[in-house]
């Protein structure tokens, strides 16, 4: 049987893995990319611009992983037109592969402002590692850089590149607060008291403008609706991204918020599946339908589709798409499930400079955020997960007594 699988992060990866675990080495398998080298942790892209981390210590697999798995890769060559019909995968250089099943693997790509100068030289998205390589090439040689969003990315990259020694590092918010998805009010606060500390500056409600640029072209400043220009030889947009569904979409598959897929992870296209950033999926909270978005649900959808790909019919469950953990400086923050709900227990202990906010739905522990300390993290987003009782122990775990939790319930958890 041939495969064929566009897309060669996460979910690509995962899908190679289990195709051959569970489907021997009789199949031949071809993984298409448009980007050229190996497979890396785009999770670590920050890292890798504050120094913290190498290309080498990146990468998710070895360079000869594919090799070994007797797997054909493809790099450098973009998958732009799908045939369902005649089972054929178009590239841009004209080649067309012929497939028995087909894994759409493409993720997301960043969504970039419609302003004037968004191609500026000196304006970025962190996405790639070609990204990281150029944004970690230009910045010994400007001052100032402004970052366009307040969240999770926008974040990270902030600190990078005032980690990697730029003396001006201003993060542009359209909201009136940081991480207004991810965070509440307090819990953010944590966040950005870290930040200023480290240096880096913030203005709120606001809007870019314009990129302005120089008499060469490069970036000089960053204009602001509000009529202020930032000074910054350096920009990184980093406003979200957008599911890469085009493929499937313009093949006359459904989409909505992603690519469209069953269960068991097949598109509305017969013989097509698909896994990753490029899907909508249901949350197993809000049954909302939500594009998913997460690391490690991709690496889940890679498996649970390469099984099924085989023939082996196993359902993928609700994932739970909110589920968000960074590190700034000395605070480490995780939020999970829903920010809200019909009752909201919260408590900041100075002492341990530690916050915690619990939303109950009824007897169901449907989310919460740790902030400073996020000692038994695992133990609360077992609790969202599982859906078990949980009010009855909400008092040991708005103080952080999560072991004693984990005691009570230890057939429960294991």
């Amino acid at each position: 049987m041939r495969f064929v699988i566009a897309g060669n992060s996460a979910a690509g990866v995962a899908a190679v893995e289990t195709l051959r675990r569970l489907g021997g080495r009789q199949n031949h398998i071809t993984v298409v990319t448009d980007e050229p080298g190996e497979t890396y942790s785009r999770c670590m892209l920050p890292d890798l611009l504050a120094g913290k981390k190498t290309e080498y210590s990146i990468r998710l697999r070895p360079p000869d992983f594919y090799r070994k798995l007797g797997v054909e890769l493809l790099g450098g060559v973009a998958a732009v037109a799908l045939q369902p019909g005649e089972k054929k995968l178009l590239l841009q250089d004209g080649r067309e592969l012929a497939y028995d099943r087909l894994l759409v693997a493409t993720g997301a790509r960043p969504v970039l402002p419609e302003v004037p100068g968004a191609e500026a030289r000196g304006v970025f998205t962190l996405r790639t590692l070609t990204d990281a390589r150029l944004i970690a090439s230009l910045a010994p040689r400007v001052s100032r850089a402004v970052i366009a969003g307040g969240g999770l990315v926008g974040l990270k990259t902030a600190y990078a590149l005032k980690t990697a020694g730029l003396d001006g590092v201003t993060v542009v918010v359209t909201s009136p607060r940081l991480l207004i998805r991810q965070l509440d009010e307090e819990a953010a606060a944590l966040v950005e008291r870290e930040l200023r500390s480290a240096g880096i500056n913030f203005i709120y409600n606001a809007r870019i403008k314009a990129f302005v640029t120089g008499s060469g072209g490069d970036l000089a400043g960053v204009e602001l609706e509000d009529g202020r220009e930032l000074p910054a030889g350096l920009a990184v947009v980093a406003k979200g991204v957008r599911p890469n569904d085009t493929l499937v979409g313009e093949a006359g598959g459904e989409t909505g918020k992603g690519i469209v897929v069953d269960r068991y992870l097949r598109t509305t296209l017969e013989n097509v599946y698909a896994a990753g950033d490029c899907i909508q999926v249901t949350d197993r909270v809000t049954a909302q339908k939500v594009s998913s978005a997460l690391w490690t649900l991709a690496f889940e959808q890679g498996r649970y589709a390469a099984a099924n790909m085989l023939g082996l019919a196993r359902p993928y469950p609700a994932p739970l798409t909110r589920l968000n953990s960074a590190r700034f400086g000395t605070v480490d923050v995780i939020s999970v499930g829903r920010l809200e709900g019909p009752e909201v227990m919260a408590r900041y202990d100075p002492l341990r400079f530690t916050y915690r906010r619990l939303v109950f739905d009824g007897e169901r522990l449907a989310g919460f955020i740790l902030a400073g300390k996020v000692d038994g993290a695992g133990v609360y987003t077992a609790l969202v997960k599982s859906g078990r009782p949980a009010w009855t122990y909400r008092r040991q775990l708005l103080e952080g007594r999560a072991g004693s939790v984990a005691l009570s319930n230890f057939l429960t958890f294991h």
